[in-house]
Order: C-alpha cells, then structure tokens, then sequence
C-alpha cells in the first residue's frame, strides 16, 4: 500500500486485489479500512461485483434489475473509492466525478494514444463502455466511485464493452499500477489547485 498526502486530499494506492460491491460507497469507509481521516481517494486492482441491494443507480436497477441479482461486473477493473467532507451536496459530487472521468481520458488518450469517448460519466471507445461510474452522498460527505475496464472478461454480455486491452494498454501489475497513481496524483493536484485559487480570489463585492 502506498499513500501519497495532498493539501486537501489523500490517495491510498492499494496493492493487493479486492473486489467491488458497492459497500464500499458507505460513508467512512476509507477510515475505516486505512485510518485515513479526511478526503481521501482510494484506488485498487480487482473485480466488479455489484449485487441489485448496493446498486445507487436507481435508473440501472429499474432498466436492468429483471436481468440478473447481480448488476454490474467486471473480472478484472481499476476502481476509485473517492470521498469529500467538505460539502456533501450531491451537485458537488456529480461534479468531482466528471472532474475525475475527465482526467482518466486524458490519461489513457495520452498512453494510448487512441481517441476515447465522453458521453456524461461514461467513457467509450468505438462505440464499448470502457468504465462505470456513480456519485451519490450521506449525511457527512459525498462518495464518488469508477471502475474502469481492464480486460472485457466477465462483464455483462448485454452490453458491448470496451477495456484497456483494446486500447493497447499493457495490463500488467506495474503499468497499471502507474496508472492508477497517475490519475490519482492528477485528482490531488487539481483538488490542490482549486482550494489555491479560492485563496487568492477577491469576492465581486469587495472592493478593488
């Protein structure tokens, strides 16, 4: 496990495999796990396993719930744990998710040099849904999480997927762990930059 403190947030790069549930969504759960008590952005290698009880997405569990108990699946996945206590607003959250499936394209276009598609918090390419996303909120902080395709393995048939493998993306332990830490580190530093730019701007009604 490797952890990397920002002036705003932490990101906790775990190394050992584990799957999503979407349990992990539950509030405090980076504390819980790590002990790490403020923002934090978790990242891990493993499978996606969501079962129709944890789903957040109501509009997936009424579209796709008479399929299968379970939802959403995936053999081999990154997955970001992100978790904000500043202001759990659920705009907000929607908002640091598109921040953070923004940055991912742009990390894998500039590895793999291939063109990859935005459709709101979905990325595609040629036309195969390359991740998963959800942002939802609690009582004390908004949880935001994505998983992003490895392999196609085990994902849903009814639904034409894509994976870092059909980009050309190396899927070994090393490289993806790279990633992993490169869209993190991006994350923190742009949360960084945003809290410095609050700091240094003057409000409309003060005076110049």
């Amino acid at each position: 496990m490797k952890i990397i403190h920002f002036n705003t947030v932490s990101l906790i790069i775990e190394e050992k495999r584990m799957t999503y549930t979407g349990k992990e969504l539950e509030p405090l759960w980076a504390f819980e796990r790590y002990s790490i008590q403020k923002d934090s952005i978790v990242v891990f290698r493993g499978k996606i396993e969501v079962p129709l009880e944890n789903m957040k997405d109501l509009k997936d569990v009424k579209e796709e719930g008479f399929r299968s108990k379970v939802l959403i699946t995936s053999l081999d996945a990154i997955n970001f744990i992100l978790e904000h206590f500043d202001n759990p607003d659920l705009k907000m959250a929607y908002l640091r998710q598109r921040l953070l499936v923004l940055i991912t394209k742009e990390v894998l276009e500039e590895i793999s040099g291939k063109k990859i598609t935005r459709k709101g918090d979905d990325l595609y390419y040629k036309g195969g849904k390359l991740s998963v996303s959800i942002a939802s909120r609690g009582i004390s902080s908004g949880k935001i999480h994505l998983g992003i395709n490895l392999s196609k393995k085990g994902t849903p048939s009814y639904i034409k997927t894509s994976s870092l493998e059909d980009l050309g993306i190396d899927i070994e332990e090393d490289t993806i762990l790279g990633i992993m830490e490169t869209i993190g580190r991006r994350y923190g530093e742009e949360m960084d930059k945003i809290e410095e730019d609050i700091r240094k701007t003057r409000c409309l009604y003060g005076s110049y």
